[in-house]
């Protein structure tokens, strides 16, 4: 692309960025709309992100995403939420509308897009390991699609139980939280028909690591997701293949949220399927 004047920039912050794959996506996307756009990443120090939202506005920037550590810290910076953001406490997303900042959170509905993609659209129990951002996003739209149960297990007790207590908040009575225990999640996995690692266990480069020790109990016809994208097959989806159950990694959910945000800042449909493309061409280099 021709970079002028009248190029807008987007882009990403957090702290560290060295993984991120969003620029690469993001880039190629605006490449092929054929938009005069520019997605760049920004790794901000804890003490400049004051500053560095404030710069959104003096740069005239359109909009960022919004990562790990800042998605809750970064609200304190904002003029308004989406009702999803509000709700999660979460934002992943901030666009600047003539110096107003708005602020989104597109995980959830990027999981969400990712399950009717295979044709998913509902499940009535649920099991979700972790209990951080990731989890309440998931939760938050997952109990606005009709699930009727949602079992929260996390190292952290108390972070279960607030996350459980969130979900009662949106659907009385549909949450339960507990420390994760592998005799209880056995006990748990034997009904739920979605099984959700929202946990970094297993991530590149500590790929060995998986967040349970079995999934025997599990019955057949339950989907088991790891929202980890790197690598696509963590060992925690490998022993669900072992057992021929249905899987899908993150590549999908950082898909979906991904054209959720093009479209939050550009107007534009994004090409989520050219997107994917790009993104599983990148592993096999």
């Amino acid at each position: 692309m021709i970079i002028n004047s009248k190029t807008l920039v987007i882009g990403l912050i957090g702290h560290p960025l060295g993984h991120s794959l969003s620029p690469l996506m993001h880039n190629s996307a605006l490449d092929k709309l054929g938009l005069n756009c520019l997605y760049l990443p920004f790794d901000v120090a804890p003490n400049d992100l004051g500053e560095a939202v404030a710069g959104l506005k003096a740069l005239n920037m359109r909009g960022v995403n919004v990562t790990i550590p800042y998605k809750k810290a970064v609200i304190q910076y904002l003029d308004e939420l989406s009702p999803e953001a509000q709700a999660c406490g979460a934002v992943n997303l901030i666009k600047n509308d003539h110096g107003y900042l708005t602020g989104f959170n597109t995980d959830g509905r990027g999981f969400m897009a990712s399950l009717r993609e295979e044709g998913i659209s509902s499940f009535k129990q649920v099991l979700i390991i972790g209990a951080g951002g990731a989890a309440h996003s998931l939760v938050y739209e997952l109990t606005q699609s009709g699930a009727e149960q949602i079992n929260i297990l996390d190292i952290d007790h108390d972070k279960a139980l607030e996350l459980a207590s969130f979900v009662n908040q949106l659907q009385k009575g549909k949450g339960t939280g507990a420390k994760m225990d592998d005799e209880l999640f056995i006990t748990l996995s034997q009904k739920a028909d979605l099984i959700v690692n929202c946990t970094p266990v297993g991530m590149s480069p500590h790929n060995e690591g998986i967040p349970v020790t079995s999934l025997n109990k599990v019955h057949s016809e339950a989907l088991v997701y790891d929202l980890i994208y790197n690598p696509l097959t963590t060992r925690f989806l490998a022993m669900a293949q072992e057992r021929n159950l249905k899987t899908i990694n993150g590549l999908s959910m950082l898909v979906h949220q991904g054209a959720l945000t093009l479209e939050i800042l550009t107007g534009v449909k994004p090409p989520v399927a050219f997107m994917k493309e790009v993104l599983l061409n990148s592993y096999s280099k």
